[in-house]
């Protein structure tokens, strides 16, 4: 599962995800990434939507990973270059509390921002909005060490289930 919190040009997402390649890592992605909003071209007003644009117009990403061994391989890219995440760099801090590392970013999202190339838009997002959302931000993180497993069939959970 891909949670998504849109704060105006840009947005955060939390979800789990496998990176097939010479060796299999996997768990936690969060990135910042930029959004674009779209008119539809001759639909009535109001009508459109956004676009979250590829990771080549990226901003910045933590793996919070284990590779296929379960060794801990946690690393973010501070700057996407040339339409690519560039280097993996590895910080201490991240090893030993990754949520909480990446959360204290987002509690310096607009230096994250600068720091990553996307000082043009840094204006426009309201940062008192991202810090309301930092808990359940927090939660998507959390939840997306791991894969997303559908509730068993006829359990409360399960959509088909009414909880009335």
């Amino acid at each position: 599962m891909l949670h998504a919190y849109v704060f105006g040009p840009i947005v955060i997402t939390a979800g789990h995800w496998i990176q097939r390649g010479v060796e299999t890592e996997s768990g936690a992605r969060v990135e910042i990434r930029r959004v674009e909003y779209e008119e539809v071209a001759g639909a009535a007003a109001g009508i459109g939507g956004l676009r979250i644009l590829s990771v080549s117009a990226g901003i910045w990403r933590a793996d919070l990973f284990r590779d296929q061994d379960g060794e801990i391989i946690y690393h973010y890219h501070p700057q996407f270059e040339k339409g690519d995440v560039g280097e993996r760099f590895f910080d201490d801090q991240l090893t030993a509390d990754p949520v909480g590392f990446v959360i204290d970013r987002l509690l310096d999202l607009r230096e994250v921002l600068v720091g990553s190339g996307a000082g043009d838009i840094a204006g426009e997002v309201n940062y008192a909005e991202v810090e309301g959302a930092l808990p359940a931000i927090r939660a998507a993180i959390v939840a997306s060490f791991e894969p997303w497993a559908a509730p068993p069939r006829g359990s409360p959970g399960d959509p088909g289930v009414s909880s009335r």
